[in-house]
């Protein structure tokens, strides 16, 4: 069992590079369409959009652990909900480098679930995406 992630006071997960988590490892991040998609019209090309490294409202990046996944007999599309749902990969110094941390953020029923935290806006967004490469294309992405 990885060492826990600290928590404050109300038992709310701090943002943290986790110690379990090293550099070489993946993070996978979910990539839902149509929401995490862009179609550029004058490429026709549809590609996953910037905006789908970003943080959620209560903070930090959802992401899966994928050599903690691995470790316990898991695929890299476990934790996707449906066949429709892409998966990115990035490298976990990638994004350290970049100054984000990468902890542990377990939550009920998925004990590989990670946060990216520190993506302050478009510019990181852009960076993180630029870092990520495809698992598996969501549906309607070329």
């Amino acid at each position: 069992m990885p060492t826990a992630p600290p928590r404050d006071q109300n038992g709310k997960i701090i943002p943290h590079d986790h110690p379990d988590i090293s550099d070489d490892d993946y993070v996978i991040r979910h990539i839902v369409p149509p929401l995490d998609l862009h179609a550029d019209p004058d490429t026709q090309i549809t590609r996953v959009a910037s905006g789908a490294y970003s943080e959620s409202s209560d903070g930090g990046m959802s992401v899966d652990i994928q050599s903690w996944m691995r470790e316990d007999g898991l695929d890299d599309f476990h934790y996707l909900s449906d066949e429709s749902e892409g998966a990115t990969r990035i490298r976990v110094g990638e994004l350290r480098a970049l100054g984000l941390q990468v902890g542990w953020d377990p939550d009920s029923g998925h004990v590989h679930h990670g946060a990216v935290w520190g993506i302050k806006n478009s510019g990181f967004r852009k960076k993180v995406a630029r870092k990520a490469e495809s698992l598996k294309k969501a549906e309607g992405e070329t």
